[in-house]
């Protein structure tokens, strides 16, 4: 379910961006989902038409089709930065640093401030 009103976190752990270039996908672009992480329930690995892939969450997609923009870039952060928390699904955060870089952490690796 996604956070209603952003919040502050810190980073507890550093965490490296596990693929680049990230999968952005519109609202009704067509996608095939492959396989579901085994880390990370409720997240699919997904490739559009051109065969870039990344992990989307479970439900955007729906009949071949998004159901909703999704941008899947992780942030590469180190430990002691603050950032704050825009939206929460399954797990991660999507999340925003103080220079203003947007991407997904795994809550197990924030802390509220």
């Amino acid at each position: 379910m996604a956070r209603s009103t952003p919040d502050r976190a810190r980073v507890t752990t550093a965490w490296q961006a596990s693929y680049d270039p990230a999968l952005n996908v519109a609202r009704g672009e067509q996608l095939t989902i492959h396989h579901d992480d085994p880390d990370n329930p409720g997240w699919r690995w997904t490739t559009n038409a051109g065969g870039l892939g990344g992990w989307l969450p479970e439900g955007l997609v729906v009949d071949g089709h998004a159901t909703e923009a999704f941008d899947s870039t992780e942030l590469t952060v180190a430990a002691g930065e603050t950032v704050t928390r825009l939206e929460h699904r399954n797990g991660w955060s999507l999340c925003e640093t103080e220079a203003g870089a947007r991407g997904w952490l795994p809550d197990s690796h924030l802390a509220p401030t």
